[in-house]
């Protein structure tokens, strides 16, 4: 990865709008510097302006040493901020998720006379991949495709959703790779909430069992979802699925030029023209890279262009209360036309 250059995108977009940059542990981070870790009470800070450099404990210092930029280190018991090189009543671009206690900090020590936010200076940069982006997110995906196919053969009804869940993220780590989110695995009534992660419900014949799955590869992230029954599903569900089914390939089927409202619009109308668009409770669709969620938005507030190179989730949905919800989703990137890089087949998964 060429982080000089993400660092020079940045600061050009930063001139005019904030004289320093202030971005702690996170996505924002790693994307340039390839340098990761929890947010923790020590505070590790990138800081871009006139000088562009790392403040972090030292502790961190051999871990840091292979990055394009200075670091300047402190034992525990100094004041890390007497590093921080930032002139009084200066403008800040503030990370988005930067602790409120080193925020005050920051504050109370340099006074600035504006702030704003980093996500929208980062965001249009991080959502356009380049082609190694794009190669290290197909292997992701591949990897995360197979480990779901070894799952299917251990479905078993009365096994519990959470016990399916933990089995799927097993496989992922037997395969070297870990979870990008909490895996989302509910059956039958618990189908009908969309981000509900699991229960202690068991699985029975005949119910839809969703499974929204993703994977961290190389420090980017995977999501799909797929419908899986045990024995053959309702009519009713076959039904849902095939409207889903309907939404998703429409929204696929999009070209370059359209903005993410109208490729909302493409899904959302299949639903809304069948009778269910009460149901579809969510937008269709996310950007996705290092985060599972950024930006673009396939959304209807979303009036921008999907940009070329992003890569990006369709996902709409139908959930029944009280009955069952059925969502179907791919990961697609913007060429000329949208193009899938999943490649599971879209099918109700009969086991």
């Amino acid at each position: 990865m060429n982080y000089k250059n993400r660092v020079q995108r940045v600061k050009e977009r930063l001139k005019g709008k904030a004289d320093y940059l202030v971005l702690g542990p996170g996505s924002n981070m790693f994307y340039l510097t390839g340098f990761t870790e929890e947010p923790m009470e020590r505070p590790i800070l990138l800081i871009l302006g006139e000088q562009d450099y790392m403040i972090a404990p030292k502790m961190y210092e051999q871990q840091l040493s292979g990055l394009s930029l200075e670091v300047r280190t402190y034992v525990d018991g100094e004041d890390p901020y007497s590093l921080l090189q930032i002139k009084k009543g200066s403008s800040l671009a503030i990370d988005d998720q930067l602790w409120s206690m080193f925020l005050v900090s920051i504050l109370n020590r340099f006074s600035p006379s504006d702030l704003i936010l980093v996500s929208p200076l980062i965001a249009p940069i991080r959502s356009v991949k380049d082609e190694e982006e794009i190669g290290i997110m197909k292997e992701g995906l591949k990897i995360a495709e197979q480990s779901f196919m070894e799952f299917i053969s251990r479905v078993k009804e009365g096994e519990t959703e959470c016990r399916l869940s933990q089995i799927l993220e097993g496989i992922f780590r037997e395969n070297g790779v870990t979870p990008s989110f909490s895996t989302i695995l509910t059956s039958g009534p618990n189908t009908a909430m969309p981000h509900l992660r699991c229960t202690e419900r068991k699985v029975r014949k005949g119910e839809p069992v969703i499974v929204d799955f993703g994977i961290k590869y190389h420090g980017y992230s995977t999501d799909t979802t797929r419908v899986v029954t045990i024995g053959k599903p309702s009519q009713e569900v076959t039904k849902i699925w095939e409207i889903v089914h309907e939404a998703v390939v429409k929204a696929e089927e999009s070209t370059y030029g359209l903005s993410g409202m109208k490729i909302d619009q493409r899904a959302r109308g299949v639903i809304e023209g069948r009778g269910y668009g009460k149901y579809f409770i969510h937008r269709t669709g996310h950007g996705i890279g290092i985060d599972v969620h950024e930006f673009p938005y396939i959304s209807p507030d979303n009036g921008d262009v999907i940009p070329r190179n992003s890569v990006f989730t369709i996902e709409p949905g139908i959930y029944i209360p009280e009955k069952f919800g059925i969502r179907i989703e791919d990961m697609v990137i913007m060429r000329d036309r949208a193009e899938v890089l999943s490649s599971l087949p879209k099918e109700i998964y009969q086991v």
